[in-house]
């Protein structure tokens, strides 16, 4: 296979500036060139931040053999926790030659994800270092290493608090019923079994059980979530999912007993459920989390924020719970719920684009790159749009290019940095009208008139149509001379 050498790169210490802040990214970069795929697993980003929205981009240990390239004077634009880069550099590339390259980067944190395409050469490079960082744990059901016989990070009564820990029959087990197409080989199931004078309903949480009372609709039985839990019965939460998708198949031998599905988000406090107590920490959850008998079905159960915007509370934590039954201690013996593969969605979509409030002219969400013309220089304000996610950010970025036109970047991406688009937009500054100023030099004398006249004749000069137009309807004509002779008489 072809081979790219870049032989050159500078050192990026060396163009480090005094007051400069410099970050190391280090990730998974992949590269497709050549109708090949090769990935580096030593790949990386650095960035320098001069603090003025002016950043240095490098990307090292490509694959095909490409040590560095370096992009200068990178526009960046920040909302929320979110850091977009957008740039489009003529790159040179040692024996390859110079050639237009384009990035497309944003990071939170410690985390980020970029894409970098060079079209002449027909190479595509991503880097990433999110990987499941704003998954559940374990979501997919796979890891079983627990010597309790529990899913990784996720729990049952074997390990409850409470005075009857341990003694509750319900079951948390391994299962290698999974539905057609999973890529995996197990799933989770709970089951319900008689207790006492009751049912234990079968219960998988991220958090914790608590056993501790022989009444099936006592508080003293729940699950919680506090951060003092530790790692494993506490799941931190980087941004706000807008959906929650999950695998499920259900078994009860009465139609009317409904499995659930309780997904919470809330600052990271304790919380508990069931509960006699209204929780002011949450600050959101699925909508409609209960099923009845299925077979295999894919649910993707939409988050609610809105109904808990008043409680002002942060989004730092996930509080997830499976039970066989809605109802504490209804149901039947041996009612069954299967669970896979479990997945946070967040969106970052952007549906409308304006400038100085009217539609870009042609506005499509899926092509992204425009050019308009406009009256004067734009400010980014003049720029807005509508995005779609409980997370996504906008942002916006603008430079100046060697023409005089303005190169401005408003970006999209969801809160965990997987899904973003970037709007390209070239203005142009319309030249202004001068009326009467037929050859365009700026000046208006009988000059202008002879060209007006002999563009009129057909004698093929060109003129600058617009000026000529002195009565500004669209049509040249002997009226604008007469007009044109005028304003030349008068100054």
């Amino acid at each position: 296979m072809k081979k790219l050498v870049l032989t050159f790169c500078m050192a990026l210490t060396a163009a480090l500036s005094l007051n400069a802040s410099y970050h190391l990214f280090y990730g998974t970069t992949t590269g497709t060139a050549f109708g090949n795929t090769e990935t580096s697993n030593e790949g990386g980003v650095t960035l320098e931040s001069n603090g003025n929205g002016i950043d240095t981009l490098n990307f090292i240990n490509l694959p095909f053999g490409i040590n560095c390239i370096t992009f200068y004077g990178v526009h960046s634009a920040t909302s929320g926790n979110i850091t977009v880069y957008s740039a489009e550099r003529d790159i040179d590339l040692g024996s390859l030659g110079t050639h237009r390259t384009f990035v497309f980067a944003r990071s939170t944190g410690e985390y980020m994800t970029s894409i970098m395409t060079i079209p002449s050469l027909d190479i595509i490079y991503t880097f990433n270092n999110v990987y499941d960082h704003f998954q559940l744990p374990n979501s997919d059901m796979e890891s079983w290493t627990n010597s309790n016989g529990e899913p990784d990070r996720w729990h049952g009564f074997k390990t409850a608090t409470g005075g009857l820990a341990g003694l509750s029959p319900a079951l948390l087990e391994q299962s290698d019923n999974v539905h057609n197409g999973s890529t995996g080989q197990y799933s989770a199931v709970v089951t319900a079994k008689s207790a006492f004078i009751s049912i234990a309903n079968g219960t998988m949480t991220n958090g914790r059980l608590n056993a501790a009372s022989t009444s099936a609709t006592s508080y003293d039985n729940h699950a919680s979530m506090d951060a003092s839990y530790g790692d494993d019965y506490y799941m931190p939460l980087y941004a706000k999912p807008d959906k929650f998708n999950v695998w499920l198949k259900c078994t009860n031998s009465n139609a009317n007993h409904q499995a659930n599905v309780s997904v919470k988000t809330f600052d990271g406090t304790y919380y508990q459920e069931p509960s006699g107590t209204t929780y002011t920490n949450l600050s959101g959850s699925i909508v409609d989390g209960q099923i009845s008998n299925c077979d295999w079905t894919f649910y993707s159960f939409p988050f609610d924020y809105e109904s808990y915007a008043a409680n002002n509370a942060a989004s730092n934590a996930i509080f997830v719970t499976f039970s066989t039954n809605a109802t504490p201690g209804q149901g039947s013996s041996n009612d069954k719920l299967y669970i896979d593969e479990m997945q946070l969605v967040y969106l970052g979509e952007m549906t409308d684009l304006r400038y100085q409030g009217a539609t870009i002219e042609g506005w499509d969400p899926a092509v992204t790159e425009y050019s308009i013309e406009v009256a004067s220089a734009p400010s980014l304000d003049d720029f807005t749009a509508d995005i779609v996610g409980a997370s996504a950010v906008l942002t916006k970025s603008m430079e100046q290019n060697e023409d005089g036109s303005y190169r401005i970047a408003i970006s999209v991406v969801s809160g965990d940095l997987q899904t973003a688009t970037c709007y390209v937009i070239t203005a142009t500054v319309a030249s202004p009208v001068l009326r009467g100023d037929v050859d365009g030099n700026g000046q208006i004398n009988v000059t202008d008139v002879t060209q007006l006249i002999s563009f009129l004749m057909n004698s093929g000069n060109s003129i600058n149509e617009l000026n000529a137009d002195m009565d500004g309807n669209g049509q040249l004509n002997v009226t604008d001379v007469t007009m044109l002779i005028s304003l030349c008489m008068s100054n």
